[in-house]
């Protein structure tokens, strides 16, 4: 029998718009159950994100990798990187 975990998704720089969930709350994210285990990248692809490997991602305040195993209880947040001067 399979473990399971609660992470929580946060999304910003307009990445909410590729989520394939409906109702998405920024201010709270959204509440995703997975297999215990499961790397950042299995939960993006699940969420039919496009194109994960061009953004930045912060598990609990520190920069994590797609191939992190999330943990119980992780927050999460997802941004795209913006530059200018």
């Amino acid at each position: 029998m399979k473990r399971e975990m609660t992470i929580t998704l946060k999304l910003y720089s307009g990445l909410h718009k590729e989520l394939t969930r409906e109702g998405y709350d920024p201010s709270r994210g959204v509440a995703l159950t997975v297999a215990q285990g499961t790397r950042l990248k299995g939960v993006l692809k699940e969420l039919r994100m496009q194109k994960p490997s061009s953004n930045a991602y912060f598990r609990n305040g520190e920069r994590i990798g797609l191939w992190t195993k999330l943990r119980d209880g992780d927050e999460v947040s997802c941004l795209r990187p913006s530059g200018g001067g």
